[in-house]
């Protein structure tokens, strides 16, 4: 099974085709300049299986993103374990750093110090992942799937992943060998079309795609059905070490990306990392995070 450079950001592709793709743009209102520079570390899950100078091409309209919003020069690193990135913000390597929201509450486990700044969000402050079956399907649960074929398409999200190999699966069994086959279409709405059609039996995909699908192939939609779903997934989040940057720069930087979604640049490199805006970090967020490592426990060390 193939997974594609980390998609709660999302910016694998994404990011590549901001930096390939995208057609010139209005630049935003200019931050008020800072003369220090922001080491920011990326945790090497949002690249996952791309060579390193496609992330090198990837991290440059982020990098783009953030000093255009915030006024601040940063440097880029890619950390490649969550633990790795926890601990080089424990030891202020980095000032900043970027975790799906279910890695940083694996992070907080072991670095309590740790806090989140302002999260990443897709049309709602929490993901969900479902198991879609067709609406005739006899299985009641992904047990019935067994030796069936599934869908888990190219560049799927992080915590759908996360979901398939924790909740769609008998403890310990990897998904190629429960499943007859994973295949790996284009994106959400071919693996959906697939399992409308009879060339998949289920599909896993994250809440929010099935829910534009619904929006965009009604009829098709009506055909399908939710299996199961996963419990609410925090949000991925930019998370600093208490005492690492003062209060203006942290200010600086939240304020900053919060403001993408109201000027064109920030909006079409946000929709191009499926990202519809930078938030404040909401009041439940602490307890999603716990929730989500009593139901996810991080993986045991290699």
């Amino acid at each position: 099974m193939r997974r594609f450079a980390g998609v709660a950001l999302s910016l694998g592709a994404g990011l590549a085709a901001a930096m390939l793709t995208r057609t010139p743009a209005a630049a935003p209102a200019a931050a008020a300049p800072s003369a220090r520079t922001v080491r920011i570390g990326l945790i090497g899950s949002l690249f996952r299986d791309t060579s390193a100078p496609m992330v090198k091409v990837m991290l440059t309209p982020f990098k783009e993103l953030m000093e255009s919003q915030t006024g601040v020069r940063s440097d880029l690193v890619v950390v490649k374990s969550v633990d790795g990135l926890g601990r080089q913000l424990d030891d202020k390597e980095v000032e900043l750093g970027v975790f799906h929201g279910f890695e940083f509450a694996w992070a907080r486990q072991a670095h309590a110090d740790l806090k989140p700044l302002l999260i990443a969000v897709n049309h709602q402050p929490f993901l969900r992942a479902c198991l879609v079956v067709r609406r005739d399907s006899k299985a009641e649960s992904f047990a019935d799937l067994k030796g069936k074929k599934l869908a888990l398409h190219f560049r799927s999200r992080e915590h759908s992943v996360l979901y398939l190999e924790r909740r769609c699966v008998p403890p310990a069994t990897a998904p190629s060998a429960f499943y007859g086959a994973v295949d790996t279409p284009a994106n959400a709405e071919d693996a959906l079309h697939d399992v409308v059609d009879g060339v998949d039996d289920a599909a896993v995909v994250d809440a929010a795609d099935l829910a534009q699908f619904q929006t965009d192939k009604p009829g098709r939609a009506a055909k399908l059905k939710i299996l199961q779903q996963s419990e609410a997934f925090p949000s991925a989040v930019v998370a600093y070490h208490k005492g690492a940057l003062d209060q203006a720069d942290l200010d600086r930087f939240r304020d900053g990306m919060i403001a993408a979604k109201s000027n064109r640049q920030g909006k079409e490199l946000m929709t191009l990392c499926r990202i519809t805006s930078f938030e404040a970090v909401p009041d439940d967020y602490e307890q999603m995070l716990r929730d989500i490592a009593r139901a996810y426990p991080p993986p045991a060390p290699k």
